[in-house]
């Protein structure tokens, strides 16, 4: 194990429920039993907080805790744009083995993008779609 990932592992930034969240998102990696919650506080399509809780090794734990401050202050749009691979090259590398790691935050954010959008075009119509 690198030392950013170390450092992102013990420090587990962000890693939290969110109680005002906007929506929430989930992701993980069934062939592993690794999990995540992505929680999104969103205004005007940024997101202005992600916190996360997950349940897995290190690894699993140092890429979400990255994953939330990379998307943090970023429009939705651009945010949905970061890959598995900008967030395992962040940490300076995974082992192959640990890559899919890299992937549940993307995941879990197009999930709550998902969500998102299903309650802007829901609401508006009284709860139908």
């Amino acid at each position: 194990m690198n030392e950013k990932v170390k450092e992102y592992f013990q420090k587990q930034t962000n890693l939290e429920i969110m109680t005002d969240a906007t929506v929430l998102g989930k992701g993980g990696d069934p062939g592993c039993g690794d999990y995540i919650e992505l929680y999104l506080k969103i205004e005007n399509d940024k997101i202005l907080k992600a916190t996360a809780m997950v349940a897995g090794c290190p690894y699993a734990i140092a890429t979400t805790s990255v994953f939330t401050e990379m998307i943090t202050n970023k429009l939705l749009d651009d945010a949905m744009l970061i890959t598995g691979d900008q967030v395992a090259n962040y940490l300076g590398g995974l082992p192959e083995e640990k890559i899919h790691c890299s992937l549940m935050g993307p995941d879990a954010l197009h999930n709550a993008a998902h969500n998102y959008i299903m309650a802007r075009i829901c609401t508006p119509a009284g709860g139908q779609v």
